[in-house]
């Protein structure tokens, strides 16, 4: 199908299909995998008490769930005495209940080929986290087809803990993300070195520590965005090069901090966590994101890893305030409740980026958005230094940067 056109249940269905795993357990027949996706994308565009749903969704029968090989700490299945209707209202009611996604709701087809639900999934298993984050639990989740609805139209889909596909917009990837934050947080707006410090004697870091470093961070970023996007507020975050602090926050600069921030005495908060990794890490035996991934057993590294968590809440509470959150590269907090003051540079065009590079793209009406984001337009052509994250109060997330003098947008998926 043509990028230009939008999936509708049937072509995901299909193109799911493609996707699957041929060691996973089999998805039912199209007609009925389509009228799943096709309720469960009408009950994304809904809202449950003034918020867009949010839930998780497990597609299988209790038996076949029942006959895994799983211990007791990998997850239990409760059924409903009287099994529901598998409708878009049904699951706007019930979505409270599994906006976590340790809890799912359970989702099977009936004798005549009708969909009912019939029970839900409780579970410790983190089974909507990147592969390759670190997992705090060994549980593990259920081989069946899970479901992720995180805001209007954004659908993921995963074999178990393995993402298969994911919807946004209206089209789909079949790694999941676009792979933007990842790539260009390799030194461009992450400030590597700084952030390990005098943890690592060399002056310049090898590949695997400089991943571990970027990784860390992203582990941070994704932390803080599904915190703001499930708060519902949107938000507005800036990251900036720590020597352009002082001339961007001036008087008469383009950032005014309503509340300025100061490090206390030990320093930016998540430098002196990432540092306390990376010597952990050294006493080991090996810095690197992959023994740290390895090193779940390892308590000092999972006490670290839950004030990394706390840290990035503590971020999404600040974005909450109306203004921007400005941080430096080494993610030390500027301030928050930020002005920007670029109402009269001036806006012309918006460019949607389809590919990581740009190369490709896609015209936008500069009006396209709300405040924030023409907000984050002006800054990033009145200081093409900044890098802007914008949530809106859909959930949707965007990366803005200016590039060869333009403004260019990467729509993301969700963390």
């Amino acid at each position: 199908m043509p990028r230009s056109l939008h999936y509708y249940p049937a072509d995901l269905a299909l193109a799911l299909g493609q996707h699957w795993p041929a060691t996973a357990p089999p998805l039912p027949p199209a007609e009925v995998l389509t009228a799943f996706i096709s309720t469960l994308y009408q009950a994304s565009l809904l809202a449950e008490e003034g918020r867009p749903v949010v839930c998780h969704l497990v597609l299988a029968t209790q038996a076949e769930l029942e006959a895994q090989p799983v211990t007791l700490t990998d997850f239990h299945l409760v059924s409903f005495a009287e099994p529901r209707a598998y409708s878009e209202q049904e699951l706007r009611r019930l979505s409270p209940a599994v906006q976590q996604s340790s809890s799912l709701l359970a989702v099977a087809p009936t004798a005549d080929g009708s969909l009912q639900l019939w029970g839900m999934l409780f579970s410790e298993h983190q089974w909507d986290q990147l592969v390759d984050q670190p997992r705090l639990t060994t549980a593990r989740p259920p081989r069946a087809l899970l479901v992720q609805v995180s805001g209007p139209g954004s659908l993921v889909f995963y074999d178990g803990a393995q993402r298969v596909l994911t919807l946004q917009r209206g089209r789909i990837a079949g790694h999941g993300f676009v792979s933007f934050p990842e790539a260009w947080a390799k030194g461009r707006f992450v400030e590597n070195r700084a952030l390990a410090g005098d943890a690592l004697p060399n002056p310049e870091l090898t590949p695997e520590q400089e991943e571990l470093v970027v990784r860390l961070t992203l582990q941070l970023q994704r932390r803080a965005l599904t915190r703001i996007r499930t708060g519902g507020h949107g938000a507005l975050i800036v990251l900036m090069p720590t020597d352009r602090v002082v001339a961007l926050t001036a008087a008469g600069g383009v950032l005014r901090p309503k509340y300025r921030l100061m490090p206390g005495g030990s320093g930016p908060r998540f430098t002196a966590l990432a540092q306390a990794v990376v010597r952990r890490l050294a006493q080991l035996g090996e810095v690197s994101w992959a023994h740290y991934q390895q090193a779940h057993n390892d308590a000092e590294l999972m006490s670290l890893t839950a004030e990394i968590e706390h840290f990035a809440d503590y971020l999404a509470g600040l974005a909450a305030v109306d203004g921007a959150l400005v941080l430096t590269q080494q993610i030390d907090v500027v301030g928050f409740g930020v002005e920007v003051q670029a109402t009269q540079v001036p806006l012309e065009r918006v460019y949607r980026a389809l590919d990581l590079a740009a190369q490709e793209r896609q015209p936008l009406a500069f009006d396209h958005g709300g405040t924030r984001h023409r907000a984050a337009y002006r800054l990033c052509l009145a200081a093409p230094e900044c890098l802007t994250i914008v949530v809106s109060q859909d959930g949707n997330v965007q990366f803005v940067h200016e590039q060869a003098g333009e403004v260019i947008v990467w729509d993301q998926l969700t963390y």
